[in-house]
């Protein structure tokens, strides 16, 4: 699957703030300035090198399979058009540093254990903004207990990687990383979104009334009446997860 840029650029401030620091520290004070391959997965027009290439350094790959994104990718940055579905382990084998943001959710357990298999046991792991599940709208819309029930179902549907794990992936990730020795950390990175952020607490409301919709879990004047509530909320905060495995000492 893919996402067209004006929603990447609409994300990208609430993002950047999103990341926890506590990870970022620690993932910088590893590298401790060497210049390290950086593989970003999924890299979208290059969100992840913006937030962490002036922290990190290094030498960036970013990855995409949509040729529109591609071409958005920041000048000077070695770029590849990837089928990660089927070019994974080509892409992660000799990285230093795997990344990526808003992507694990997306994919399946069977994917992630492929990752696993592939990477080289040096290389460290950074994975920010993996959606949990967890979400806060206020004021609180109806019928959002299953709304969002329905969007955490509508989450792992196949996104073109098999069955998505959605909110699951950080756990199994975590936990596959830590059976091979990886000193696994996670810490939580939500969405605070205010009346700053109004054009983006309408697109998510938009893009999960669609989700919902395809459920079947409300329809009519109830999923109208949950839509409109969220659009119009005054504050949402929406749960994400960050996660950060370094190699074993």
């Amino acid at each position: 699957m893919s996402f067209s840029p004006d929603w990447l650029a609409l994300r990208e401030p609430a993002d950047h703030a999103a990341r926890s620091p506590a990870l970022l520290g620690r993932l910088e004070r590893w590298v401790g300035g060497r210049d390290l391959r950086i593989v970003d997965l999924g890299s979208g027009t290059g969100s992840s090198w913006r937030a962490l290439a002036p922290r990190l350094g290094g030498h960036w790959t970013l990855t995409d399979l949509d040729p529109v994104l591609l071409e958005r990718m920041p000048a000077g940055v070695e770029r590849r058009q990837v089928d990660l579905s089927a070019e994974l382990e080509d892409m992660v084998v000799r990285a230093d540093i795997v990344t990526g943001s808003a992507l694990i959710d997306l994919v399946s357990a069977e994917w992630l254990d492929r990752l696993v298999a592939a990477l080289a046991p040096s290389t460290a792991v950074y994975f920010a903004l993996s959606y949990d599940g967890r979400e806060d709208w206020s004021p609180a819309p109806p019928f959002e207990a299953q709304a969002l029930a329905a969007f955490r179902q509508h989450q792992e549907g196949d996104k073109g990687f098999g069955p998505a794990l959605g909110p699951g992936a950080t756990q199994h990730l975590g936990a596959a990383l830590a059976a091979r020795g990886w000193q696994v950390s996670v810490a939580d990175s939500p969405w605070r979104l205010g009346s700053g952020q109004r054009a983006l607490i309408e697109a998510l409301a938009d893009g999960a009334r669609d989700a919902v919709a395809e459920t079947g879990a409300l329809i009519g004047t109830e999923l109208e009446a949950w839509w409109q509530a969220r659009r119009t909320a005054q504050r949402a905060s929406v749960g994400h997860l960050d996660l950060l495995a370094l190699p074993p000492s």
